[in-house]
């Protein structure tokens, strides 16, 4: 009798951006390639999602209305340790992207980016969680 292995669980991701258009785009691109994708439409609906679920990789707008992509980031670090985080922004800054990497972010991808460059750094931030 042969036994089957369990199938590897699904990477988890979530995707916390204002824009539906944004979040449409990261979704259909992950699930494409085999991803679980989870969205938000703003940080707070975020943090009860990530209460109940658990993901490995949060990727976050930075500027939205009400809490910043920052505050999330604060929150995954302190709350949720082995989660691994990027920051997208439309509003690219070099103090901007030292913030990210200082406050922990994993990587940072600036808006617009090609589904290539979101399925690589998606990519590059899964290895780290595997090391």
């Amino acid at each position: 009798m042969e036994h089957k292995k369990p199938a590897p669980a699904r990477t988890k991701i979530l995707a916390v951006d204002d824009s539906r258009l944004t979040l449409e785009v990261i979704q259909r691109n992950l699930e494409a390639v085999g991803y679980e994708v989870f969205t938000a439409a703003s940080v707070e609906s975020a943090i009860v999602l990530l209460q109940q679920s658990r993901v490995d990789l949060v990727i976050t707008d930075i500027k939205m209305p009400k809490t910043s992509g920052l505050e999330l980031l604060r929150y995954v670090k302190e709350n949720i340790p082995g989660t691994e985080i990027m920051l997208i922004t439309g509003y690219p800054t070099i103090k901007g992207a030292v913030d990210a990497v200082k406050n922990g972010a994993g990587n940072y991808l600036v808006k617009p980016f090609t589904d290539d460059e979101l399925l690589s750094a998606v990519s590059k931030m899964l290895e780290k969680l595997a090391n």
